[in-house]
């Protein structure tokens, strides 16, 4: 499928980064489909999980050219982002429904440097419980930080690289209740 405006080599850098996308959500899928199901149930029982990530907070990949990437996922997917170029998937938490949970999906231009220190078109973010805590077992652990934990009006936020260099981002929401984006 064409996207208008968009070169070939473009054209590949998309497909490429969706075909990586891709690759880490069948990974993520196999890996939990190997383990015993009290592993994977994120129920906010501690016992049933290893209290550090709780779910899927985003996927962010690059673009270069977001708008007509995101028209096409509009018409064709019915994915109709945000005028800051992403799109957030409601949920709620199955343990406490009055809580919403929301996953985001989002475009950003190929010139980003918010995935930097790593190059790589793409980057995952994972909701945590205790992101301060988190933080302190993971240093000790010797996995690299990479800036401080930042303070937003929808929760803290962190990040780390993993072994490969990807960075990855770690969310610590607010009650769905104190979010400025749910109201």
């Amino acid at each position: 499928m064409k996207i208008p405006g968009l070169t070939h080599g473009h054209r590949a850098s998309l497909w490429i980064s969706h075909a990586a996308i891709g690759a880490i959500a069948l990974a993520i899928g196999a890996n939990a489909c190997q383990r015993e199901p009290r592993e994977v149930l994120m129920d906010g029982n501690e016992e049933s999980n290893t209290g550090r990530v709780t779910g899927l907070g985003g996927v962010f990949f690059k673009s270069g050219d977001p708008k007509p990437l995101l028209e096409w996922y509009r018409t064709h997917l019915g994915i109709d982002a945000a005028d800051w170029g992403g799109f957030a998937f409601q949920w709620r938490e199955r343990e406490q429904p009055e809580e919403i949970g929301y996953t985001v999906w989002g475009a950003f231009p190929e010139t980003t440097g918010y995935f930097a220190p790593s190059d790589l078109p793409y980057m995952l973010n994972f909701r945590v419980r205790d992101i301060d805590g988190l933080i302190a077992v993971l240093k000790e652990e010797g996995v690299e930080i990479v800036g401080e934990v930042e303070e937003h009006p929808n929760g803290k936020f962190a990040w780390i690289s993993d072994p490969e260099g990807r960075k990855v981002e770690l969310w610590e929401p607010v009650a769905s209740s104190e979010d400025p984006y749910l109201q």
